[in-house]
């Protein structure tokens, strides 16, 4: 399945260099002259984006497992105690996104890029009589795929964005997955010879994220090892987001996210 997702954003990049050769003969999105017809207006088909995004947001502690010396300590114990079953989390991604309009209202894409980002809390270690600050920072590779499904009525638009992510941590055998679901409803309007997009919806991530590796890098001059599992606290969050249409290639995009998950998206597109 790694493989598989990495080699789909290859793909696309390779796809679109030869596919639009010759643009005019291009057959993608299928039933584009039936689309043409009933007066809807079609972007480029084939697209290449930079993305980054900010994200703030608290993950629940499954759980925590300490191996100190012979002992294994796992998370409820009379020895280690969570002062808080949440943690901080910070993410920035900076992403390469590849995509394609297979259909007028079907769009799929692959993901390529790096994560890098810290998650944090208090645990009572009553073992060694002490609180420490739990604070983790790792990095690593995300690569995945998605798909939007698209949908409009004069200047009114619909989407549903659907994204299947994972990370590889450099944290021993530490990952992040993430399925995310974004569906918006939005107004188009043109600005000059600028076309324009705002809309506002909703943002559901289902995140589950293994954190592993030697606790001396938390706890200075004690040896033994760790593993926290986490996962999404509050998977909806309410967002608004614009995207101007600099010219028919050239687009820039940002998302906003609140609530209790805090980001900010921004993308520049190419779309040939």
């Amino acid at each position: 399945m790694k493989k598989l997702l990495l080699l789909i954003p290859i793909f696309f990049f390779n796809s679109m260099l030869v596919i639009s050769s010759d643009k005019n003969d291009s057959l993608f999105p299928i039933f584009k002259e039936e689309a043409i017809k009933r007066g809807y207006e079609l972007p480029k088909p084939y697209g290449i984006n930079v993305v980054y995004v900010n994200m703030k947001q608290n993950v629940d502690i499954n759980s925590l497992n300490l191996t100190i010396g012979k002992l294994s300590l796992k998370t409820p114990n009379k020895l280690i105690a969570l002062k808080s079953k949440s943690a901080k989390t910070v993410n920035t991604n900076v992403l390469a996104k590849a995509d394609i309009w297979i259909f007028p209202f079907l769009n799929v894409y692959g993901i390529l890029g790096k994560t890098k980002g810290y998650s944090s809390t208090y645990i009572d270690i009553n073992l060694l009589r002490k609180t420490i600050f739990f604070k983790l920072k790792y990095e690593g590779m995300t690569y995945g795929i998605g798909t939007v499904l698209a949908g409009g009525y004069k200047n009114f638009f619909s989407l549903v964005d659907f994204n299947y992510t994972k990370t590889a941590l450099n944290i021993a055998d530490g990952e992040i997955s993430a399925l995310i679901v974004s569906p918006k409803i939005g107004y188009k309007f043109d600005v000059g010879n600028s076309k324009n997009y705002l809309w506002v919806g909703a943002m559901y991530q289902n995140i589950n994220q293994t954190l592993k590796g030697d606790l001396s890098d938390i706890v200075p001059r004690v040896k033994g090892k760790f593993e926290v599992k986490e996962s999404t606290s509050s998977p909806w969050n309410p967002s608004v987001g614009f995207r101007t249409e600099i010219n028919k290639s050239i687009e820039l995009t940002t998302e906003l996210n609140f609530g209790k998950r805090k980001s900010i998206i921004v993308s520049l597109g190419y779309r040939i």
